[in-house]
């Protein structure tokens, strides 16, 4: 117990370290940081009683520690988001973030008895670093699910995750596609977009929303 909480305090430095130049650093930082992260959802599972406020509390948290929330909105509306008023982006980062939180807490028990396993990490450019790993069902009732997770590494800011890809298909370009067809639809009115994440909130879609 003292040496995991030893390890668990050395990845919590590294993740807010501002990061160097060179790539073997930034995938040294760029591990650390998912270890961290599946370190903390694996303690909080390890105590979870069901309760839905909490879970919600949890999922805020590991959003706002590990990710880069704000790249991932604005990616996430695609070319439309450069013409939205700041008030329309303000409403929209809160609404798209409600969503992802939602969604995820929805889904929360199929977390339950997957084991992960870090493979491998690779350099893309000066600004990301793929952290390969892979989900296992210690049951045996699911089949292993590869994830890499593309995370931000810019020089002199600590790393944060920007994408997920199961089976190398990218959550985040998928979510963007989503949207930015929404908005097409409506013939480029991003208050399209805002209203599809209203109903979203109103009429929530339980697994694979």
């Amino acid at each position: 117990m003292i040496r995991r909480r030893a390890i668990g305090l050395v990845l919590s430095c590294l993740m807010f370290l501002p990061l160097p130049a060179s790539a073997s650093d930034r995938e040294t930082a760029a591990t650390a940081l998912i270890d961290s992260m599946i370190s903390d959802l694996e303690t909080f599972l390890a105590t979870d009683t069901g309760d839905e406020a909490a879970r919600t509390a949890e999922i805020d948290r590991v959003l706002t520690t590990y990710f880069d929330m704000d790249s991932i909105t604005r990616f996430s509306a695609g070319q439309y988001w450069r013409a939205a008023s700041t008030e329309q982006k303000s409403e929209y980062g809160g609404l798209f973030r409600e969503v992802l939180c939602g969604t995820i807490v929805r889904n929360f028990d199929q977390l339950y008895g997957l084991a992960y396993s870090a493979g491998g990490t690779t350099a893309k450019g000066d600004k990301f670093v793929i952290v390969q790993g892979t989900f296992t069902d210690t049951t045996g009732a699911r089949a292993p699910v590869a994830v890499n997770w593309r995370v931000l590494t810019r020089k002199g800011e600590p790393p944060r995750v920007f994408d997920i890809e199961i089976e190398n298909l990218s959550l985040l370009v998928t979510q963007k596609q989503e949207n930015v067809a929404v908005i097409r639809k409506n013939k480029g009115d991003f208050l399209a977009l805002i209203k599809a994440m209203r109903d979203r909130l109103e009429k929530p879609v339980h697994e694979g929303s």
